[in-house]
C-alpha cells in the first residue's frame, strides 16, 4: 500500500496541482493540516483534496479560522462558500490514526504532545519522545521542512510544504510512504 503525504498547502492550489501531477499512483492521500490559511480560505484547494479523496486533519491555520478567533472573516467565508465545502476542513479531526498493511499510523499537524503547536525539526532532541509511541509511523507537518527520521521502532515523517518550503531547497515537497516496504520517499516539485 502506498500513501501520499501532503501538508502546509496554505491555500495555494497551483502548488497542490503540481504535486498531484507529479504523484505516482497511490492507494490513499493524507493531508497533515494547513490546507488553507487562517485568513484565506481556498475552495480550489479543498476541491482538489476532495478529488483525490484525501483524509485531512486540521492544522493551526484551520483551528484559527474555524474557532472564530477571526469571527469577521469566518462570517465572510460562510456567506461566500457552500457549507459543504467549509465543512470538509471545519469538521476535520485534529489527529488521525489508521492501520495499513499491519503498520500503525498517527497523523498530527505539529506535535502529539502539548504544546500541540510545537516545532519538531530534523535532529531535534524532541524526537527521542517518539520512541515511546505505539505507532510505526508518525506523520507531521507545521515546520515546512521535509524530514524522515527513525526513532527506535517509529519512523517520523514530515512531507514538508508543497507551497512554502522553509529548508535550503526552494522546491515544494511531499512524501510517498510505501507501507509494505516500510520505505519513505521525499519528492520535490518546482513552484514556478
Amino acid at each position: 500500500m502506498k500513501i501520499a503525504l501532503v501538508s502546509d498547502i496554505h491555500a495555494e492550489p497551483q502548488a497542490l496541482q503540481r504535486v498531484l501531477a507529479d504523484m505516482p499512483s497511490v492507494d490513499r492521500v493524507l493531508c497533515a493540516g494547513d490546507a488553507v490559511s487562517e485568513y484565506q480560505f481556498c475552495p480550489e484547494t479543498v476541491q482538489l483534496l476532495q478529488q483525490v479523496n484525501a483524509q485531512c486533519i486540521q492544522g493551526n491555520h484551520e483551528m484559527v479560522l474555524f474557532s472564530g478567533r477571526n469571527a469577521a472573516y469566518l462570517r465572510q467565508c460562510q456567506a461566500e462558500y457552500a457549507p459543504e465545502l467549509l465543512d470538509v476542513l471545519a469538521t476535520a479531526p485534529v489527529s488521525f490514526t489508521c492501520e495499513a498493511a499491519g503498520a500503525r499510523i498517527l497523523m498530527v499537524h505539529a506535535s502529539p504532545w502539548k504544546p500541540f503547536e510545537d516545532y519538531i525539526l530534523p535532529h531535534s532532541p524532541k524526537l527521542a519522545r517518539f520512541a515511546r509511541l505505539p505507532y510505526d509511523f508518525v506523520i507531521l507537518g507545521h515546520t515546512h521542512v521535509p524530514m524522515v527520521q527513525r526513532v527506535s521502532h517509529v519512523t517520523v515523517i514530515n512531507p514538508g510544504s508543497c507551497s512554502q518550503p522553509r529548508d535550503q531547497d526552494r522546491r515544494g515537497s511531499y512524501a510517498i510512504l510505501d507501507v509494505e516496504r516500510r520505505a519513505v520517499e521525499l519528492r520535490r516539485v518546482r513552484l514556478d
